[in-house]
């Protein structure tokens, strides 16, 4: 009974979004498991997925990154994106999904039995690039949208565009807005994308072999016309990352930890989160690789 009333929760909330689908909830899951962990933030050291001026490759050399994980309510996702350098650019390619393959459908008869079974998906495919300035660093990405539910399905078009800069003594800001574009109709009904604003700081302490970096950032999501603040921490010693996370909005709030280490050219970490709905603990598992 519990399984039902939960699967019956995530199809009204499909239902009410304005896609119809995965896809409001897709465009703005963490991408991968530091995202998840520390909360998405677009100052100085933070993510190029909510910050496109923010794409660089941690070395000299490309990076190629491979993420799985789960969201709330059973929603798998994962994604793969590779950065390399373009002479004075950077550049992120990317593909992201998420899905979730068992919702049911039922008509007002009581029956233990769904009259069937049906899925909704989201992806997205796209590039972005990032230019280093004498007043900062600009960023924009662009990407082919398709998402999918029952026999509906919606195509388009979405950019990010994104800033950034290192101000004196280790504060850096960022500024980002997300999801500017549009999408095809779902038969008569024309979905709206989720607009997203950001804007944030980061100040970064050295002490010794410890690298501590603080994040707050503000996000406005005109697809439910609410802010949320985001607090994040990453404290790297050594070869070794402790992640930990806290955001806040007028119904909800979450608190989210994780960890990595690099050995070599291999990459890892892993991340939870955990919120005050309790529908589920997401969790993301991201491996990254230093390419030759």
């Amino acid at each position: 009974m519990h399984l039902i009333f939960r699967k019956l929760i995530i199809y009204l909330t499909i239902s009410y979004s304005s896609l119809c689908a995965i896809g409001a909830q897709f465009l703005t899951f963490p991408e991968n498991a530091y995202d998840l962990a520390i909360g998405s933030h677009v100052s100085f050291g933070g993510s190029a997925s909510v910050n496109p001026s923010l794409i660089e490759p941690n070395y000299s050399t490309p990076l190629l990154g491979i993420n799985s994980g789960h969201w709330y309510g059973g929603i798998r996702m994962s994604g793969v994106n590779y950065v390399h350098k373009i002479g004075n650019y950077s550049n992120k390619i990317f593909l992201r999904q998420a899905g979730i393959t068992d919702l049911e459908y039922r008509d007002d008869r009581p029956s233990d039995d769904p009259n069937t079974t049906f899925a909704a998906y989201g992806f997205s495919l796209g590039s972005g690039l990032s230019l280093n300035t004498s007043i900062g660093k600009f960023g924009a990405t662009i990407s082919a949208l398709y998402f999918t539910i029952y026999d509906q399905n919606s195509r388009g078009v979405s950019i990010d565009l994104g800033y950034s800069n290192i101000i004196n003594n280790g504060w850096g800001i960022g500024l980002s807005i997300l999801n500017l574009g549009s999408v095809s109709k779902f038969y008569q009904e024309k979905p709206k994308l989720p607009t997203r604003f950001l804007a944030g700081i980061s100040k970064e302490l050295v002490f010794k072999k410890t690298n501590n970096r603080f994040y707050t950032t503000g996000e406005f999501s005109s697809l439910n016309d609410t802010w949320k603040i985001k607090i994040g921490n990453d404290i790297q010693w050594k070869q070794i990352k402790l992640l930990g996370g806290y955001s806040i909005t007028k119904y909800t709030s979450s608190m989210s930890f994780g960890s990595g280490f690099v050995y070599g050219r291999l990459g890892i970490t892993y991340a939870i989160r955990m919120g005050s709905q309790e529908i589920g603990i997401p969790k993301t598992l991201s491996l990254s690789f230093r390419l030759p």
